[in-house]
C-alpha cells in the first residue's frame, strides 16, 4: 500500500525535480500534436458538435487532481436551487472499457463499468449523469433526459463539445509545477490557453487574478464521515477518542490534500496513498484491518462491497467566493442560452 510510480511522478513535477529536462524533446513533440488538433477545430477542419443545452465545461490544463468534481457538485446543486435541472456528463475514467455510447447512470451502476467519479456523483447529487467517451453524445442524451443545462466533468481539452463556459481548476498550492508540458511537466496544454477560458478557480488560498480572467476562490471543507456499511455519520473527534489506529487511504490525483485535511481536523493518522482510480481490492486493507479506514468519496464507491468494518467515507463541500453559480447563470442568460427564472435562493 505505497505510493506507486505515477504519484512518483507527480510528485517530481510539482516539486521541479532538475531530471525532468531530460522530458523537454518529448514535450515539445507533445506541444506540436495538442496545438494543431485545437488548431483544426477552430479552423472548422474538425467537427465540434453544438447543443441544444448550454454546456459548463470544469476542467484544468494540468494533471493530478484539483478539485473538479467537488466544483461539479457545487455548480449541480446550486444551479437546483435556482429551479433549474442540470445533468452531469463525464468520459467515465475509470471504467475498464471504454463507452462508445451514452450511458446514462443508476444508483446501481457498478464503478468498473462507468468510472468511480461519475459513479460518485451520481450517488451524492442524483441528478442524471451520463459516461460517453464522445461527451457531445453524452450531452444529448442529457437534454433527452429533461436537462436544461450541462455540467461537464472534466472535458477542457474535448473540443469535439462545443461549449459555452470554460472554467479551469487549479490547486492553489501546486499550481502548474514547473510549468512544462507533458512528459517532463503536468501541463495538457500551455499556460496561454488560460487567455481563453472564462473563469479560473483557485482550490486554496487565493492568489493574484491570472492576467484578466476572473479568479475565484473555492474552500473545501470535510463533512462528517459516513460509514460505508450502516450510513450513519460520527464526529472526527469520535474517531479518534478510541485505541484503533486511523488510517487514511486515497487514490486520487493529490491524496496528499485529502491527507492534510484531515490532519488539520486534529487526527492522527497513518497514510496510504494509491494511483488515481485505483481499483481497490479486499488485500489493499490488510494492514488496516483491525484499524478505522478513512477514505474519499470517489474512492468509497469503489469499496462497498468489500466487506470493510470501521470504514468511512469522508464527503467534502466546496464553497466558493465571490458565488460563481450566480455569475455563470448571468453569462448564460445574457446570450439567450438559458432562461430567466423568476426567483432565485442560492
Amino acid at each position: 500500500m505505497a505510493s506507486n510510480l505515477g504519484n512518483k511522478v507527480t510528485e517530481a513535477w510539482f516539486n521541479k525535480s532538475p531530471w525532468l529536462w531530460c522530458l523537454l524533446p518529448l514535450s515539445f513533440l507533445f506541444f506540436i500534436i495538442s496545438t494543431a488538433r485545437r488548431w483544426f477545430y477552430r479552423r472548422g477542419w474538425r467537427e465540434s458538435v453544438p447543443s441544444k443545452i448550454p454546456v459548463v465545461v470544469v476542467g484544468n490544463i494540468t494533471v493530478g487532481g484539483s478539485g473538479k468534481s467537488p466544483l461539479v457538485t457545487y455548480l449541480v446543486q446550486s444551479l437546483r436551487q435556482m429551479g433549474y435541472q442540470p445533468g452531469v456528463v463525464s468520459r467515465g475514467y475509470g471504467a475498464q472499457a471504454e463507452l462508445s455510447e451514452p450511458v446514462l447512470l443508476s444508483r446501481e451502476s457498478l464503478p468498473s463499468e462507468v468510472g468511480d467519479e461519475p459513479l460518485m456523483l451520481k450517488l451524492r447529487l442524483d441528478c442524471p449523469v451520463v459516461v460517453c467517451r464522445d461527451r457531445a453524445s453524452a450531452v444529448a442524451r442529457l437534454a433527452q433526459e429533461g436537462c436544461d443545462i450541462a455540467i461537464a466533468d472534466d472535458g477542457l481539452q474535448h473540443y469535439r463539445m462545443q461549449r459555452d463556459i470554460e472554467i479551469c481548476v487549479f490547486d492553489a498550492k501546486r499550481l502548474w509545477g514547473n510549468g512544462m508540458l507533458l512528459p517532463a511537466g503536468p501541463l495538457r496544454e500551455s499556460l496561454s490557453r488560460l487567455k481563453s477560458v472564462d473563469f479560473v478557480v483557485m482550490n486554496g488560498e487565493l492568489r493574484a487574478p491570472i492576467g484578466e480572467t476572473a479568479t475565484y476562490n473555492m474552500r473545501l471543507t470535510l463533512d462528517q464521515p459516513v460509514n460505508l456499511n450502516t450510513g450513519e455519520r460520527c464526529h472526527f473527534s469520535d474517531l479518534q477518542s478510541g485505541a484503533k489506529t486511523l488510517y487514511a487511504v486515497a487514490g486520487i490525483g493529490n491524496p496528499q490534500r485529502f491527507f492534510s485535511a484531515l490532519e488539520e481536523q486534529g487526527l492522527r493518522i497513518e497514510t496510504r496513498a494509491f494511483d488515481d482510480h485505483h481499483q481497490f481490492t479486499r488485500e489493499d486493507f490488510a494492514t488496516a484491518e483491525h484499524g478505522i479506514v478513512l477514505m474519499t468519496e470517489k474512492d468509497a464507491v469503489k469499496c462497498r462491497d468489500l466487506g470493510l468494518q470501521n470504514a468511512y467515507s469522508v464527503p467534502v463541500t466546496a464553497s466558493l467566493r465571490p458565488d460563481l453559480a450566480e455569475q455563470i447563470r448571468k453569462c448564460l442568460i445574457d446570450s439567450g442560452r438559458l432562461r430567466k427564472m423568476a426567483e432565485t435562493n442560492i
